[in-house]
């Protein structure tokens, strides 16, 4: 960046918080006119991350107009065909940056801008990252329309509010006042036999029955347990105009009246989403949240933690264990039980062989396969093993942990590969396409996963089908083409009518890609082309004449 550049910015910067510091303090306005039903909260367990704000259905309708929140400038714009799809970043002056995903369309204003923009690149998929007085919005002002683009599975928005600085996405229920009267629900209490740290496993879930007078009866009872142990629960939460069961903002674990643990779903980095996967697990189709941490974890939702949540007793005496939980409202229900040791012996034996610990770079080689996992990618110390199958060049790698944090770095030098079609490599893990790049006689790829890994030549170009109306054979609004790739997926896609470029949008739930007529688009007989792209830049290219109403 110049000089000039970095003073235009700042200089930008600084008008634009002397305009809106007035609207600091001003309070967040909801971003739909419609009564907020929230039917996913921040934090709610999704696969691989945690929910990072909320979602207002407006299922089966599209088009509602989206609100901006407060005065601020659209800082960031972003057109994808998975994740957020149709997506808008708004900058407040008070800190926070708002967000709202899967829309339809833009307001007039940011859809010129970026329709400007794309064609300006040739990119259907785009970011854009503006500068504060480009495009200056306030509170109230419809910025776009509810819709379903990206990896929606229904008409909603997905909101958030993020830390400008840390793009850390903060829980927006402590933004607003929502009318909430309920108390959360417990439905079932899990223990854990926590005396060999790498190895925690549950060893019982009990059933509560909210309805019975004086609790649950097996409560009642004394729970023995070994002397080292943790608990976790399942539950859920509602508010007073929903039906829609949302999950738990809070958690707090007393052992005779001290608090040792408590977390609350707030600050939750998108580089943790994945810690989803060791903070929640599945047994019997119950969804448990443990209220205890691995050996390795800097996760912002824990706020106390003594000795990670693990409850060690060191005598065989009766003590009082209660379980709070809270919604953000301060709604409060506990459950209060009785554990008891059979001895107070501390005999911590791993029974799991260690080779890799989650604190530290781990690397291993073994013939022909490389692998690199860096520190704090692993919750867990673990053991990881590389096992040859068949002496072929498939292979796979075990891990006494479940999951990874972040991608580790795989890498291998294929025993029967041909060369001829070296740049048509992908690896692949369980059966999943990773992609990579052979460069050195070596296939690299990252992966989330342990597994089984190999690797499979992508000579295969997409397929492209051009969508048509039996009854209705001439276009009037819209093309449609579905395209699909065998191996890598879709990389890139480009559109020319009349052998000009036009803006296509894709959707790949549907696997469609649809061009949007508008006052400039050519009437009557058109020559089409569309070039579709995969991963490892096999082409398909579709051409035909077509007749536009």
């Amino acid at each position: 960046m110049s000089k000039f550049q970095f003073l235009y910015i700042t200089f930008s910067s600084l008008i634009y918080s002397a305009i809106f510091s007035q609207n600091i303090s001003n309070k967040f306005i909801f971003p739909l006119e419609r009564n907020p039903v929230v039917t996913g909260n921040y934090g709610e367990l999704r696969p691989n991350h945690f929910h990072a704000g909320l979602d207002f259905s407006t299922d089966p309708k599209i088009n509602l107009p989206i609100k901006s929140i407060s005065d601020g400038y659209v800082s960031r714009i972003k057109i994808s065909s998975g994740g957020y799809g149709r997506v808008l970043y708004i900058t407040h002056a008070n800190g926070y940056v708002s967000v709202y995903a899967h829309q339809k369309k833009y307001a007039s204003k940011i859809d010129t801008y970026v329709k400007k923009k794309q064609i300006e690149q040739q990119k259907n998929e785009i970011e854009l990252i503006l500068n504060p007085n480009e495009i200056v919005v306030k509170q109230g002002e419809v910025i776009g329309y509810t819709g379903n683009s990206g990896s929606s599975t229904g008409p909603h928005l997905h909101f958030e509010i993020r830390e400008e600085k840390s793009e850390i996405p903060l829980n927006p229920l402590l933004f607003y006042t929502i009318s909430d009267n309920i108390k959360p629900v417990l439905t079932h209490l899990a223990l854990y036999n926590s005396l060999d740290s790498n190895n925690i496993k549950q060893t019982k879930t009990i059933l509560l029955n909210n309805k019975q007078k004086g609790g649950n009866s097996e409560l009642n009872k004394l729970i023995f347990v070994d002397n080292s142990f943790a608990i976790g629960y399942s539950g859920y939460d509602m508010a007073d105009a929903s039906t829609n069961k949302n999950n738990i903002y809070e958690a707090k674990v007393l052992l005779d009246g001290k608090l040792i643990y408590n977390h609350q779903l707030n600050n939750i980095s998108f580089d943790d989403a994945r810690y989803v996967n060791y903070f929640s697990e599945k047994e019997n189709g119950i969804k448990i949240q443990k209220c205890f941490a691995p050996n390795c974890q800097n996760i912002g939702l824990y706020k106390t933690l003594a000795n990670k949540g693990i409850i060690t007793l060191s005598d065989t005496l009766i003590h009082n264990l209660k379980l709070e939980v809270f919604d953000e409202k301060g709604n409060k229900n506990e459950q209060i039980f009785k554990v008891k040791s059979k001895n107070n012996s501390n005999n911590k034996d791993s029974k799991i062989k260690v080779n890799a610990f989650c604190n530290k770079d781990f690397n291993l080689k073994q013939n022909n396969i490389d692998i690199f996992i860096k520190a704090g990618s692993m919750v867990e110390n673990c053991d990881i093993k590389i096992q040859s199958l068949n002496n072929s060049d498939y292979f796979s790698i075990i891990c006494t942990s479940d999951f990874l944090m972040h991608p580790m770095v795989v890498s291998f030098n294929p025993i029967k590969i041909n060369k001829s079609f070296a740049d048509k490599i992908v690896m692949m893990c369980n059966q999943n396409s990773i992609g990579g790049k052979f460069e050195n006689n070596k296939l690299v790829a990252e992966s989330k996963s342990f597994g089984i890994f190999s690797y499979k030549y992508d000579t295969i170009p997409p397929n492209i089908t051009l969508i048509k109306n039996k009854k209705q054979p001439n276009f009037k609004n819209k093309i449609s083409f579905k395209i699909n790739d065998n191996l890598s997926g879709i990389k890139d896609y480009n559109l020319f009518i009349n052998d000009k470029w036009c803006i296509t949008e894709f959707d790949a739930k549907t696997s469609t890609i649809t061009c949007f007529f508008d006052e400039q688009t050519p009437k009557v007989n058109v020559h089409l082309k569309l070039i579709v792209t995969d991963k490892v830049e096999n082409k398909s290219t579709f051409e035909s004449q077509e007749l536009f109403e």
